[in-house]
């Protein structure tokens, strides 16, 4: 794929990037109906794409028009914006960038490293200074309290309510000495026993080993991010916390075993068992990451080492796969870095890569990309220096996707026309552009007001709040609607009669909104388009869709 880029990049660079601030995306003509449809959206990213809601890609969830969130998947950090593992018994340690270990593992061993960036594992070693705190209970995993606040006042409303037929998936990493894995662990749906797990031989096959998880079990991979074999109810108190409690089964102080908690998956059945249809939400992310992390296919060898191998990537994504039949889109939005051109193509392209070579060995069928390039923040105390390094970033991106079917990109730099929100000298674009009425779900905020102009934290580097991140959100949706619906002309997130007699009105007129494929004029291609992509599409949200805003 690398040498193909090469090839063909000089051209694609006089065709496609000279036209980057114009167009802000490429390749994204059917993302809008992809992400309303069945996908698994995976954000692949450093701290840009970790579970908060003041983050980009969580922020999606709050504002993008997808109709149903069927599932969603996490790490077993001890905050987060969706689901966390809570201890209740110590030690206690968190596999993590930010910790002092960092990715050190088994660290009661000669330590080993699972640099895999899951965005939390948790380590429980049962020496003799293993302590249970009085009572059985080992941890717990349920939807954090904020993040369900902020979920359910967005556009969809809550993950799940009372009476929703939910499952659960654990996942572990197994330890490196399979005499060193702890057996057995009771798990509780609330304060309901459903199943008394044997994760020593219990372990869920892998489709990439050509294994049949749909009847068989399994030791657990070594080293690997594993999946108990049955999936349990999880209804109780869904429209609480949607807690699940694990306990040990005898004591453990002295047996010298590991148990590494590394997250979940949570997804709607229907009425006939079958995962519900929807989006499923998962990311692959952690503080303090970058570029050099993904697609270099090299285990971690140090505790802050930020690599990881395809293999590592290839278990986990086969265990928090839940149907090899629904499409995946790789949403690469990592925070732009002191990388030129040449360096963001050879970046990318092996990330993407490396992603697609294990989504092949699983058997995945359909396979997409979106890179989204990071809107102007601080990478150098210089504006300049940030702009000339993001630029490369959104170069490269473009002309990946112009030269590669399955790949799209989008600009949240050239979108926002390389306006840094720092203070007031954002506040004209967010007004110009309506912010100061931005609403979605429940929510309706001044953005002016609550801000002042200033998106980011004191770093100038990530979002400063979950309605500043909602906002780069919103931005990004624009742009998917912008490219996936072009024939709806009458902007209603519908493509249908009223899209059809405002293009026969204007037959024959030129360079306005009803030349579809903007060919200059408005003619019989222009009807064939609104006939093609008949139905449903993007909704147009606020503040897009106010006077004011249309009237610019």
């Amino acid at each position: 794929m690398v040498d193909k880029v090469f090839t063909t990049v000089s051209i694609a660079a006089l065709c496609f990037v000279t036209h980057a601030e114009e167009l802000h995306s490429v390749g994204l003509e059917n993302m809008a109906k992809r992400l309303q449809g069945d996908v698994r959206l995976i954000a692949m990213g450093d701290s840009y794409s970790s579970p908060y809601f003041a983050r980009v890609p969580l922020a999606g969830l709050r504002v993008w028009p997808i109709e149903k969130i069927s599932a969603m998947s996490s790490g077993a950090p001890t905050s987060s914006d969706t689901f966390i593992c809570t201890p209740y018994c110590n030690p206690s340690s968190l596999i993590l960038s930010s910790d002092s270990l960092g990715y050190a593992i088994e660290r009661d061993s000669s330590k080993s490293f699972f640099t895999l960036p899951i965005f939390g594992l948790q380590e429980f070693y049962t020496s003799t200074a293993f302590d249970d705190e009085g009572n059985d209970t080992l941890f717990t995993i349920s939807l954090d309290g904020d993040g369900l606040e902020h979920l359910s006042s967005g556009v969809h409303g809550p993950f799940a309510q009372a009476g929703d037929d939910v499952k659960f998936r654990f996942l572990y990493r197994s330890a490196s000495n399979s005499k060193q894995q702890l057996n057995s662990v009771k798990a509780y749906d609330g304060n309901e026993l459903v199943s008394i797990m044997h994760l020593r031989d219990n372990a869920r096959p892998y489709w990439h080993l050509g294994e049949n998880p749909d009847y068989d079990v399994r030791e657990p991979a070594p080293e690997q991010i594993n999946a108990y074999a049955v999936d349990f109810p999880a209804r109780n108190n869904t429209q609480n916390s949607m807690n699940m409690k694990f306990e040990q089964t005898g004591s453990l102080a002295g047996t010298n075993q590991y148990l590494v908690p590394a997250g979940s998956v949570y997804y709607h059945q229907d009425e006939n068992g079958e995962r519900e249809t929807g989006l499923y939400f998962s990311y692959v992310s952690d503080s303090s990451w970058s570029y050099y992390g993904f697609g270099c296919d090299a285990e971690g060898n140090d505790t802050h080492d930020k690599r990881f191998a395809k293999s590592q990537f290839t278990h986990w994504l086969d265990v928090t796969t839940l149907d090899r039949e629904q499409p995946v889109v790789f949403m690469w939005y990592l925070a732009p870095e002191f990388a030129d051109y040449s360096s963001s193509i050879t970046l990318m392209t092996n990330m993407i890569a490396q992603a697609e070579g294990s989504a092949k060995q699983i058997g995945i069928t359909t396979v997409e990309h979106l890179i989204v390039v990071a809107p102007l923040f601080q990478l150098d105390n210089s504006s300049d220096i940030s702009k000339e390094f993001i630029t490369y970033q959104q170069q490269a991106a473009f002309d990946i996707a112009s030269t590669t079917p399955n790949v799209a990109a989008a600009s949240l730099f050239s979108a926002t026309d390389e306006v840094l929100f720092d203070g007031p000298n954002g506040i004209p674009w967010l007004l110009y552009h309506g912010f100061d009425h931005f609403e979605f779900g429940t929510n309706s905020i001044n953005l002016v007001e609550e801000t002042n102009g200033d998106l980011f934290d004191p770093w100038v580097i990530h979002p400063s709040s979950p309605n500043a991140a909602a906002f780069f959100s919103t931005i990004l949706g624009e742009i998917i609607r912008k490219a996936g619906c072009k024939a709806d002309v009458v902007a209603d997130g519908y493509i249908n009669t009223t899209d059809l007699l405002a293009v026969i009105g204007h037959i024959g007129q030129e360079y306005i909104e009803e030349d579809i494929n903007e060919d200059g004029i408005v003619d019989i291609q222009d009807l064939l388009l609104v006939i093609d992509g008949w139905g449903a599409c993007w909704p147009i949200q606020a503040p897009y869709n106010t006077p004011t805003f249309r009237s610019n």
